[in-house]
């Protein structure tokens, strides 16, 4: 009788009974209540049930230890088949599970088999098969009990998931094992990547000191040129006025007095002709003195030699230059005033030449510790950006040069432009900058 079919049988035992037969045991309480049922038939029974309680009992203690082989496992389990069947001492086992195969003692196969095939993946197979040696009774499935199709069923049924958490575990692992790889991998490439960027940083920032260095002293070169140059041009302009200049007035004093003691009339007009040309160049002589260094520069200071300079550029060229200022005399550094007239002098020259402007205005200013002097043109105008990009086959030096001279000084140029709406320029500069 099927052990299912004993157990309903108690689950309908009445509490007396149950109380009663508490103290018996199992095989006797069935029999005690079903006395249709033959004894020896209830005890095969609960023996047969037993056996096959042991068998998976004993088979989740072995897949429980993970520290078991695929081999070992194997090998443990097919020993568990045997004793679970209805006949051990004939009873043959093999469990096979891809290259993997485990027998029991005595394994011999025969036409007398019950077999179960479980998938673990679509690559890994496996069956459990079990023997008997010789023919037996037959039973719900041949020699074989139903119950026994169901313990071979759960024992695959157990394999597969075993074998399944195992490939799991091992893929994890493997998973886990490749991350690592791939992180220390890359973390080697990145460590490279970074000595090579930190090297190249480093690289980088000396040159960068390199080219800053090389820049301050191109400026400084560069300022001790214009002041070199200013100090030539100031000594040619006091020999032109020293010496050329009081020359050509002592020449006109000559020529005047020889005119007042000439009584011909031609040479009188001759003389006459003589004291003109003696002017001129007189005027020729102060206008070069003047382009060459403005004495007033030195002599009366910045804002009003840059007056001079508007004066100047509007009796030369024809447009109206308007100055204003604040008056007296500012106290400034030899270079400040050198550098932001001859800055003040091209953007004169530029709104000349290139701007094609009707007005120039001019303005001086002090604040803060600063001076600003700000050109302001209504001409044409053009793009600040592309004009303030030194080219050498383009040009643009003019500006270029202001900026740096400007620069020097600690100040700051900026301009301000677009085609048809003219042009403002501006320039500040510490009043306090001496280099």
């Amino acid at each position: 009788m099927a052990l299912r079919e004993l157990f309903c049988k108690l689950t309908l035992m009445s509490p007396t009974l149950k109380t009663r037969n508490k103290l018996l045991k199992p095989s006797q309480a069935i029999h005690a209540l079903h006395p249709e049922v033959p004894k020896n038939e209830v005890i095969h029974a609960l023996r047969e049930r037993v056996k096959e309680l042991t068998a998976l009992h004993s088979t989740v203690c072995v897949l429980q230890d993970d520290t078991l082989s695929t081999r070992e496992v194997l090998d443990r389990v097919v020993k568990l088949i045997a004793p679970a069947w209805q006949y051990p001492e004939i009873t043959s086992g093999r469990i096979v599970i891809g290259d993997c195969e485990s027998r029991n003692h005595g394994f011999k196969c025969t036409r007398w088999l019950q077999a179960c095939d479980f998938r673990v993946s679509p690559e890994l197979t496996g069956r459990i098969e079990v023997y008997y040696r010789k023919k037996m009774p037959k039973e719900a499935e041949g020699p074989f009990l139903a119950e026994e199709r169901n313990l071979i069923n759960s024992l695959a049924d157990m394999l597969r998931v075993y074998f399944e958490r195992k490939l799991a575990s091992k893929a994890l692992l493997d998973a886990h094992k490749d991350l690592e790889r791939r992180v220390k991998e890359r973390t080697a490439e990145l460590e490279k990547l970074n000595f090579a960027l930190k090297r190249e940083v480093k690289e980088r920032e000396l040159r960068q000191k390199e080219i800053l260095s090389y820049q301050e002293k191109l400026r400084g070169l560069s300022s001790e040129l214009i002041l070199t140059e200013e100090r030539e041009r100031r000594e040619i302009a006091t020999d032109l006025h020293d010496i050329i200049g009081q020359t050509l007035a002592m020449a006109k004093m000559k020529a005047g007095a020889l005119r007042g003691h000439c009584s011909a009339s031609e040479a009188s007009s001759e003389l006459k002709n003589l004291s003109g040309f003696i002017d001129e160049a007189i005027l020729a002589t102060r206008n070069l003195t003047f382009q060459l260094a403005s004495p007033i520069l030195y002599e009366l200071g910045l804002e009003s030699a840059l007056e001079r300079l508007a004066e100047d550029t509007q009796k030369r060229h024809g447009l109206i230059v308007g100055f204003r200022g604040e008056g007296g005399r500012m106290s400034l550094p030899t270079e400040t005033s050198v550098l932001i007239f001859k800055s003040a002098r091209e953007l004169l020259i530029n709104a000349v030449k290139h701007s094609n402007a009707s007005e120039v205005k001019v303005r001086v200013s002090r604040a803060g510790g600063k001076i600003t002097v700000t050109v302001r043109d209504n001409g044409r105008g053009f793009n600040p950006v592309a004009a303030s990009v030194y080219d050498g086959a383009k040009g643009g030096f003019g500006l270029f040069s202001i900026r740096e001279k400007v620069s020097r000084l600690g100040g700051v140029f900026r301009l301000s432009s677009r085609p048809g709406s003219g042009t403002l320029a501006v320039i500040t500069a510490p009043l306090g900058k001496d280099k």
